[in-house]
């Protein structure tokens, strides 16, 4: 089945040549609005915004993953057997969602605040497509945490910052990189970490799908 990634992320890109497969890459094209039941989230720089609960970050992160996908699907509903993956990711620190990190000012001060914290990191992933001219579509979330180290010193975090690893990333936070070094744990699937919830992928597929991904995908 022809296999489209809805994301431009170098990342999610990554992890799918990891898995072997087929795919192409096809940005959504999707200008993210404020849908008006989730108005009390931005969705601008997404940061300084304390939701009401969790449940309405979970909320939001599919939201943003099925327009995303479904922006994509548009292109291709003339034709048939065909896949489209649509991802977005939040990052939140009791309950409010963080954003880019704009210095290292506000960097060296949110990651003081990240010291004995858990961090959670959702990931949104809608899946639509077509398979015997049948259309189907799923969304659903996916949830991990990062348990930073109490004792860090400013010193450790103001030697972290100095790899500029940070920048550009939701909370300054890139675990495949020099962040690792001030974390103490993580729980839950490490490439949802990443923005690509690969088990509730292979969940999502089979339950929607009927066949595993393994028999959904194409190999490269």
């Amino acid at each position: 089945m022809r296999t489209i990634l809805a994301s431009a992320s170098p990342t999610r890109r990554k992890i799918f040549e990891n898995l072997g497969i087929k795919f192409e890459v096809i940005p959504s094209d999707f200008d993210e609005q404020t849908p008006p039941h989730l108005s009390s989230l931005s969705l601008g720089e997404r940061a300084g915004v304390r939701a009401k609960s969790r449940e309405k970050i979970a909320e939001l992160v599919q939201y943003l993953a099925e327009e995303k996908a479904k922006s994509v699907y548009k292109k291709f509903e003339q034709k048939n057997d065909f896949i489209v993956l649509g991802f977005d990711s939040l990052v939140e620190l009791n309950g409010e969602i963080l954003g880019k990190l704009k210095t290292k000012k506000e960097a060296l001060e949110t990651f003081q605040k990240y010291r004995g914290q858990r961090i959670g990191l959702y990931s949104g992933i809608s899946i639509v497509g077509k398979s015997r001219e049948k259309t189907f579509q799923v969304t659903d979330f996916e949830v991990s945490y990062i348990h930073f180290k109490k004792e860090t010193t400013n010193c450790q975090i103001r030697d972290f910052l100095s790899y500029n690893s940070w920048q550009g990333k939701a909370g300054g936070i890139a675990v495949e990189g020099p962040c690792i070094f001030l974390i103490e744990k993580i729980a839950g699937d490490w490439n949802n970490i990443l923005g690509v919830p690969v088990l509730k992928m292979n969940q999502m597929i089979s339950e929607t799908l009927g066949k595993p991904p393994i028999k959904i995908f194409e190999k490269k």
